[in-house]
């Protein structure tokens, strides 16, 4: 079985904190030698899913991307920005 590919894909969405957020995961994926199919099959979601994912895609329920970082051994977390501090 090949390993996941390096491919730069089109962002689905442009909002920064999705964006953000579906690098990182796919990021994490890939350190892990892990396919889309594979991790998107372990966590419950489709892999259409999880591509929409990590191309910053909206309109993806919080509990599919819970699953999805779930699966890689990622936690979600807020943290306070600067804009109110």
């Amino acid at each position: 079985m090949s390993g996941p590919r390096r491919k730069a894909g089109k962002s689905a969405g442009n909002i920064p904190e999705l964006l953000a957020l579906g690098e990182q995961i796919a990021e994490r994926r890939r350190s892990l030698g892990r396919l889309q199919n594979e991790v998107a099959e372990s966590a419950g979601v489709s892999r259409s899913t999880l591509h929409t994912i990590e191309h910053g895609g909206s309109g993806v329920r919080w509990e599919k991307i819970a699953a999805v970082s779930h699966e890689l051994g990622l936690s979600l977390k807020l943290v306070e920005n600067d804009r109110y501090i």
